[in-house]
């Protein structure tokens, strides 16, 4: 066996190797790729923070929902007062918005931006 013969031994094991990852490569990417639901869809991951929904009672009518973003704009504009009545999901009756601690908080957060 010649010198030539042995090193074409060696890139024809290679080859072979190397096809042998490639066969595998699907396989490995599937075990890493998230798998379809019941409805064949990925399943998508929760949101990072879940938007709070607040409705104000502005003169005798119900605005909203608004987002802790907006309540911290209307807070700036005076649009909302510590006295102003929220309801959020969860609770049984309004409340002016100092005793509601959620959006209570939101008063000292738009004093800081």
């Amino acid at each position: 066996m010649t010198e030539d013969s042995g090193s074409f031994i060696e890139k024809m094991m290679e080859l072979g190797i190397g096809m042998s990852m490639i066969q595998q490569m699907p396989a490995m990417i599937n075990s890493v790729m998230p798998q379809p639901n019941e409805q064949g869809t990925a399943p998508t991951p929760p949101p990072i923070k879940e938007q709070s929904q607040t409705y104000l009672a502005v003169d005798g009518t119900q605005a909203g929902p608004f987002s802790d973003e907006e309540l911290v704009k209307l807070v700036q504009n005076d649009l909302l007062t510590p006295e102003t009545l929220v309801w959020k999901p969860g609770m049984s009756v309004w409340a002016p918005a100092a005793q509601v601690p959620e959006v209570n908080k939101l008063f000292f957060l738009a004093k800081m931006k």
